[in-house]
């Protein structure tokens, strides 16, 4: 073997172990580097009953501030409780962040769905690359970077005082890097019957971007739609089988998942809980006459990227297998399905989206609602 020969085979080895090693950790920042300038910072929120007694709790019917930051900045870590009862809080409580004094919030999501915790907070202990589900506790490890300024804020629109304990950890940075993009989520909640031209947007956005992630949790009382065999238990049929079809700056289906499970990774349908680095189902559950499906799904490692706009629409009308079946339950007054959905982005502007208006809390604890 040549000298050339011999160094082009260890440069490719190199290069090899080192995309291994950055599609592992889910970064390629090296935790060797130095950063000069990158000041660690730290803001507690919720736990008046220990050092900092001036600290806002989560009362009933209040808004508590659990970090207001100047920039710039980089939020690496959120930190919050998981309440219980989890069917009064999950979704009673609402996560907001604003980023540099934009009037509309670019995070706005019922706490457990923002975190993974699917169907009103029934999801199982899980770890992913950017939220964790732990026991008694919630985590995010997603960079948010800002220019001026950060405002994290627990919203309890319960009647009831939620005991809360919460921080932020956070880099002031040195200056500000105009490639950075502020992080959004948005909740949506869909109940609608599916029919064989179903074809709903699920979700859209206009600006400069890319898209990270989505968590859904889905519920169906019909039956015949969740109907499994052995290797899918409560199967989810006719519901699972929709295109996902993701059209990116005006170009239609540019990305085109032929099947929802699919478009999560998995085949064959929902076939019982797994917890994966990137995606997973924490919660599948046949209870009663309803079944119920947590599922994520992380592109970390290789967003959906936009320049003018994305939609996100699921389609049923080329699912001919199903037609019949979703005809025959239309005519029995059935076939409902219930959506509540979460999408993860990266755009150029601190705010400006606008968000789903949120259902009252009692509706909104509700595991499923059939429109």
């Amino acid at each position: 073997m040549t000298k050339g020969i011999f160094y082009l085979l260890l440069t490719i080895n190199t290069c090899i172990g080192t995309l291994w090693a950055q599609q592992r950790t889910g970064s390629s920042d090296n935790l060797s580097i130095i950063k000069r300038n990158h000041t660690t910072g730290f803001a507690n929120g919720g736990w008046k009953y220990d050092r900092y007694k001036e600290l806002q709790s989560l009362d009933a019917g209040t808004s508590m501030v659990l970090a207001d930051l100047e920039g710039p900045g980089m939020i690496t870590h959120l930190h919050t409780t998981r309440h219980f009862p989890e069917e009064l809080f999950s979704r009673g409580i609402v996560l907001l962040i604003y980023f540099d004094g934009a009037t509309d919030p670019a995070v706005h999501c019922p706490l457990a769905d923002f975190f993974g915790d699917g169907v009103n907070g029934s999801a199982e202990p899980f770890s992913s690359t950017l939220v964790e589900c732990a026991p008694g506790s919630y985590n995010a490890y997603i960079p948010m970077p800002f220019k001026k300024s950060a405002k994290v804020i627990l919203r309890n629109d319960t009647d009831r005082d939620a005991m809360n304990y919460s921080y932020v950890e956070w880099e002031k940075l040195p200056e500000w890097d105009e490639s950075y993009g502020y992080f959004h989520a948005t909740y949506k909640r869909m109940s609608f019957r599916l029919l064989p031209d179903t074809d709903t947007e699920f979700f859209s956005v206009k600006g400069s971007g890319h898209l990270i992630g989505r968590q859904f949790s889905v519920a169906t009382d019909d039956a015949e739609f969740t109907k499994g065999d052995r290797t899918s238990p409560t199967g989810f049929m006719a519901v699972m089988e929709g295109n996902n079809e993701v059209s990116i700056d005006g170009v239609e289906r540019a990305i085109d998942y032929l099947g929802s499970e699919d478009s999560f990774t998995f085949s064959w349908g929902f076939g019982g809980v797994f917890k994966g680095l990137r995606s997973g189902m924490p919660f599948v559950s046949k209870e009663a006459d309803t079944s119920f499906l947590s599922i994520f799904r992380f592109h970390d490692h290789m967003p959906i990227r936009f320049n003018k706009e994305l939609k996100w629409n699921i389609s049923w009308k080329n699912e001919q297998f199903f037609f019949e079946m979703m005809k025959r339950r239309a005519a029995a007054d059935d076939g409902n399905v219930d959506y509540a959905t979460v999408f993860y982005w990266y755009q150029d502007s601190p705010g400006g989206y606008l968000h789903e208006p949120l259902a009252p809390v009692d509706e909104r604890r509700m595991r499923y609602i059939k429109k």
